[in-house]
């Protein structure tokens, strides 16, 4: 094949990028950059998926994710057992576990972790999840203050006893969460703050502890009373705040930056191999505000869902999505919604009742300020105002988006979720009554038996098969509105790197992730103290 100028300058160029790095291992920092805003360091508040790949580094609970397999992995818990009803948990602890302060984790600083995320008067996203423990969806809700009522006790320092509503196979997986972690005494105050404090920096009960935070970045170091500190490779976490696409491309390309998980320019990035584009267990989708308005019946909005050209809506997505829960392996295929046919929209409003419906309250389409978000809203605000609907578009600013989504000021509102754990009821709890993060405020009965059900089954296809069907009933409810599985997109400089690994969650958990010597870049050789192009080697 013959050779060109191009290829050449190609070669010079590979040779100048990396021989500025030969020889660094072990590198002193991992540099990354996974999002274009500081966290919030609050576990009990948190709930954007940058900030709870963040918090990996400065909490820890029972129990963390497997960097490959996403399965829980014992943490701060030794061991646990489970009784022969399935309803009583008994986690024996580490000994000599520790804050970053060098005050003890016991059973106790765990259990009040736990009680903070389930105080009623800060509505904690995840608090919801703990329903399965007995009483606690009364305390979280205000029905009943004491804390002897919930199914959490602490018979010494050294374990915690778990009771059951009924069996909750995936009860570890719940608790990988970082809502669930161990959170130092003095910091249970901030933790269930309605604002966060400025300037707030939390002891840590994780590998690493934070050395500094500005506007631009974060510095973290490991924690030395760490447990598991042995296992902590990384020096130190330079955590990137920047939305700069092009700059944190340009810098990736020198070797400046080991992960790009926020923004980047994959086009422009010189190893192809760097590039991650996985599958993820995560569907952005539309919901209703089901309880008020028009919009609180089923027959009116399916009758909104079958105007809804969904060809068009789905167009731009790489993995367009007709239903809720990602396919994964043994769950039932269902029927999603597809069909679209603006005049039979017209028939099912009028066997609604609906004959005049510029006199309704009008649509109110709540988005992100955005422009995908906003092309998005345009198509259902042209197929909406066709029926003779008055259609609104709200635009909010991320960060008072998801506050926003509480409201009965809306009609409809976009959002996209990844599952907390690898679990199809991640996605189907969120639509239980007494959910924290039913944000559609949508119930039904039928749903709720089944879901419970389904937790208390422990044959894997049963189980999937109930929730396959909860899943059809939300859907033939017309409660939401799919448009695509996201996929996930990471820039890992995986030929020097090894504990981080492509995920259906895309959690990497940074204690795992580790320096390795750099593998060579095909047609390239190394020298201890530069790089050149393999047919330059014996010259």
């Amino acid at each position: 094949m013959r050779n060109t100028f191009l290829s050449v300058l190609l070669g010079l160029a590979i040779s100048c990028v990396w021989a500025g790095q030969a020889g660094a291992y072990p590198q002193r920092e991992f540099v990354a950059n996974i999002s274009s805003s500081l966290p919030d360091w609050r576990p009990h508040r948190a709930i954007n998926a940058d900030e709870a790949q963040i918090l990996t580094a400065v909490y820890e609970g029972l129990f963390v994710y497997d960097p490959y397999t996403m399965d829980p992995i014992l943490a701060l818990a030794q061991s646990w057992k489970v009784s022969e009803d399935r309803l009583t948990w008994t986690f024996t602890l580490r000994e000599g576990a520790s804050f970053s302060d060098g005050s003890p984790i016991t059973s106790k600083e765990i259990v009040d972790s736990w009680f903070n995320l389930l105080d009623p008067s800060i509505v904690a996203p995840y608090a919801s999840l703990l329903d399965c423990i007995a009483g606690a969806a009364d305390y979280r809700s205000g029905k009943n203050n004491k804390r002897a009522s919930v199914g959490i006790s602490t018979p010494h320092k050294g374990s915690i006893v778990v009771t059951l509503t009924s069996p909750t196979e995936h009860l570890p997986k719940i608790l990988c969460h970082h809502a669930f972690s161990a959170v130092h005494p003095s910091n249970l105050g901030q933790a269930a703050g309605k604002d966060q404090e400025t300037g707030f920096i939390p002891i840590s009960s994780g590998p690493f502890v934070i050395q500094s935070v500005t506007k631009d970045e974060i510095r973290l170091t490991p924690n030395s009373h760490y447990w598991d500190k042995d296992q902590v490779s990384l020096p130190s976490i330079k955590i990137l705040i920047s939305d700069d696409a092009a700059n944190l491309t340009y810098r990736f390309n020198l070797g400046e930056i080991h992960w790009l998980a926020g923004s980047s320019q994959i086009e422009r990035i010189l190893s192809p191999s760097s590039v991650q584009i996985t599958p993820m267990f995560s569907t952005e989708y539309f919901f209703f505000r089901t309880t008020w308005g028009p919009w609180a019946d089923s027959r009116v909005r399916n009758a909104l869902l079958r105007a809804v050209p969904w060809a068009e809506l789905r167009a731009s997505y790489i993995i367009p999505a007709s239903t809720l829960v990602y396919p994964i392996s043994g769950y039932p295929k269902l029927d999603g919604i597809t069909a679209y046919n603006s005049a039979e929209a017209k028939t099912m409003l009028a066997e609604a009742g609906i004959t005049n419906p510029s006199s309704l309250p009008p649509i109110v389409i709540r988005i992100p300020k955005a422009d995908p978000f906003e092309k998005l809203a345009k198509i259902l605000e042209t197929a909406w105002t066709d029926l003779g609907f008055v259609v609104q578009l709200e635009s909010i600013p991320f960060s008072l988006y998801n506050d926003r989504l509480k409201e009965d000021t809306y009609t409809i509102a976009i959002t996209s979720w990844i599952g907390d754990f690898a679990d199809p009821l991640s996605f189907l709890e969120m639509f239980r009554k007494g959910s924290t993060l039913n944000d559609s405020g949508w119930h039904n009965s039928e749903y709720e038996n089944m879901i419970l059900e389904s937790s208390s089954d422990s044959n894997g296809q049963d189980r999937y098969e109930l929730l396959s069907r909860a899943e059809k009933l939300l859907l033939d409810e017309g409660v939401i509105l799919p448009v695509a599985h996201n996929p996930a997109l990471n820039v890992i400089a995986s030929d020097e790197l090894e504990g981080w690994y492509a995920n259906v969650l895309d959690i990497h958990p940074f204690k795992f992730i580790r320096f390795i010597p750099r593998k060579p870049l095909p047609g390239v050789v190394y020298s201890p103290s530069r790089v050149i192009p393999t047919a330059w080697a014996g010259l």
